[in-house]
Order: structure tokens, then C-alpha cells, then sequence
């Protein structure tokens, strides 16, 4: 049974100026795929032929003019999931809140009360947040996400969702970019012009910092960003990003080009174990039209809509935090929840690279 929270004092108001000072900014999700309220808790994304440019036919005056092909629109589509943490306050941690409170005079207000509510607040917030990106980041390196028992604790085991990139967009590399005589440039250059006369334009190419610092240690890349008497005199420095993408700027087939480097840690905890790294997988490299790839949808969560209930819930973009005792056994809990998704639109205009391996094997 749900009761009213345990902390002194506590309203939603108190709550809600603590939530309106969260922000997403470090988190790559929000700018991927933008935040985009939904009616509804389904997902959809819309997947069509665009960007080729259909010539018309010369006609003679009079005659009817040839209908051309509309392009087909596929779709890939499914059920947001509802994402959660909750933590609590034992007894004994209960116990340690009553004596601060007794040490601060009584008063709630003072920074050392605030912290025994709101650290847990910011915990579960973060917490959605970071499964948010780890889906993100981890569809946008293999085209697809898996999630089962190794990636998540909770009720709902499984949950897959596969963009259904073709075949001939999901490639590897003849010499593995690790090796020394790797030529990674070249291999861009390559992709490029495979799609030269389609509609597909990779402009941005989205890879690990371990993947960049592999890059950037290779021989015919250093070269490149080199100036005319670095290379003559033999001299060569790691280049940075903005060398990097300088060099690709005037590289024949590459102009319009960049690459955008993801480095990002989450740790996920399945039963008291914790596992951290970038969901955006190593020796990959994803190759999109845009930076900007879809939206991240989201719908209010149905608690918000509760009336007459004992718990506090306050809302700050599409994550809710709700906070509530219960009495066997005595706890205090927070707990953030969200019905959200970020679904990549365009997916299957965008090729996947394995690094490593001759063809892609993620």
C-alpha cells in the first residue's frame, strides 16, 4: 500500500524546483533524436525512397503526360516502452534522516535535509535518462536493439526492435582499420562512391572515441591531415577532430563529410552487479545523411493522471518522479519513471561499417 512520503515537509512544489534543474545536456539522445510528445504509446517511423532526381519526359502538346512512379513508404513501427528506477530508504537510513533533522532544529529546508530526498531523486531521473541513451547509442552501432537479461533487470525480458538496414548497406573493410598498412580514408572514400547515383548521401560519419583513436593513429590518415612540408619533412603529429574533419572537407568524393565522435559511458546494474561502457559499439562506424536522425518519443505517464493519490509526482520533460512510503516494510521510495523511445527515422538510408572485419558482423 502506497502512503504519503516519510520526508518532513515534503510537497511537490519543493520537488518540482529540485526536477526543473535537471537537464539532459549530458546526454547525446536529446540531439539525435529530438524529444517529440506522443497521443499514443506506438511509435512510427516513416521509410521512403527520397533525393533522386527524376527527370521529366518531353512531351508533345495535346498528349497525355507519363504518370510517374510515387515512391512506396514503408513502415517500422512499435509499442513505447515504459522505462523505470526506483530506489528506497530503509530503516535504517529512515533512522539516520530523523536525527539530521532533530541536529537541523526540525527544519526541512536546510541543504543536508534536502540532499536525503533529493540525491534520490536525481539518481532515478539520471537513470531513465541513461537507458534513453543506451538505447540510442546502441541501435545507431548495430541497426537494431536487443534487450534481454544480460542488459536489463525488469518484468519485460526482451525487447527488439530491428531498423531492417539492407544487406548491401551493412559492409566490412578489406584491411582491418587496427593494421598498421589500413587504409580508412580510402574505404570512406570507397562507400561514397558505391552510392554515387542513388539517393543515399552518407554525410555524417558517427563513431567511439576508441574507434577515432583508431583512426587517427593510422599511417594514411596522419598523412593526410599533414601539411605539404610535414609530409616533406617527414614529421607527423596525431590529428584532432576538426583536423580530421578539415582533411575530409578537401578530400575528393568526401566533401561534406564529418565525422561526429560519440564517447559516452553508462553503467548498467542487473542484480547489485555493475557493467560500464559506450552502448555505441567499438570498431564501428555509421554512416547517416543527417546529425539530427529521428525523435525520441514520449507519452505522460498514466500515474500523472491519478487523482486522490498519496504519492508526490512531479514532471520534468518525459520523466516523471514520484516519491511515496510504504509501511511493511517501512521504506521511502523514489522512483522515475517514462514511456519513451527514440526511434531512428531513416535508418535504412544508412550504411553500417565493421571496422575489423571484411563484412559486418554486429
Amino acid at each position: 500500500m502506497i502512503n504519503q512520503t516519510l520526508m518532513q515537509g515534503l510537497k511537490e512544489k519543493d520537488m518540482q524546483g529540485v526536477i526543473n534543474s535537471y537537464a539532459l545536456k549530458p546526454f547525446y539522445f536529446p540531439t539525435l533524436f529530438p524529444l517529440k510528445e506522443n497521443m499514443t504509446l506506438s511509435w512510427k517511423t516513416l521509410e521512403a525512397t527520397v533525393g533522386l532526381k527524376i527527370a521529366g519526359d518531353i512531351v508533345s502538346r495535346g498528349s497525355t503526360i507519363p504518370r510517374k512512379v510515387r515512391e512506396a513508404i514503408g513502415k517500422i513501427g512499435g509499442t513505447i516502452p515504459k522505462i523505470a528506477a526506483a530506489r528506497e530508504m530503509d530503516e535504517n537510513e529512515l533512522n539516520e534522516y530523523e536525527i539530521a533533522l532533530a541536529l537541523a532544529g526540525g527544519n526541512p529546508d536546510l541543504k543536508t535535509i534536502v540532499e536525503f530526498w533529493a540525491n534520490d531523486m536525481s539518481f532515478c531521473w539520471t537513470a531513465v535518462a541513461s537507458r534513453v541513451e543506451w538505447m540510442a547509442l546502441r541501435q545507431l552501432s548495430t541497426g537494431k536493439i536487443k534487450v534481454d537479461q544480460e542488459d536489463n533487470q525488469g518484468t519485460v525480458t526482451e525487447f527488439d526492435v530491428d531498423y531492417q538496414i539492407p544487406d548491401k548497406q551493412k559492409q566490412g573493410v578489406q584491411k582491418k582499420w587496427s593494421a598498421a598498412d589500413a587504409k580508412p580514408v580510402s574505404d570512406l572514400v570507397k562507400i561514397r562512391k558505391s552510392f554515387k547515383g542513388t539517393s543515399i548521401i552518407p554525410n555524417v560519419a558517427f563513431m567511439n572515441a576508441n574507434t577515432f583513436s583508431t583512426f587517427v593513429e593510422n599511417e594514411e590518415v596522419i598523412k593526410k591531415c599533414a601539411s605539404f612540408a610535414q609530409n616533406a619533412l617527414g614529421l607527423s603529429n596525431t590529428p584532432d577532430l576538426a583536423m580530421v574533419n578539415n582533411m575530409l572537407a578537401r578530400t575528393p568524393f568526401l566533401q561534406g563529410m564529418s565525422i561526429a565522435v560519440i564517447d559516452q559511458d553508462i553503467t548498467v546494474e542487473i542484480n547489485g552487479e555493475r557493467k560500464t561502457g559506450n552502448p555505441f559499439l567499438d570498431d564501428v562506424v555509421t554512416l547517416t545523411e543527417s546529425s539530427v536522425l529521428g525523435n525520441t518519443f514520449w507519452k505522460k505517464p498514466i500515474d500523472m493522471n491519478l487523482t486522490g493519490s498519496a504519492a508526490l509526482k512531479v514532471m520534468n520533460g518525459p520523466i516523471m518522479i514520484k516519491k511515496f512510503s510504504t509501511e511493511e516494510p517501512v521504506a521511502e521510495v523514489t522512483q522515475g519513471i517514462a514511456n519513451i523511445f527514440p526511434a531512428w527515422n531513416g535508418a535504412n538510408r544508412s550504411v553500417l561499417l565493421d571496422t575489423e572485419n571484411t563484412t559486418f558482423t554486429k
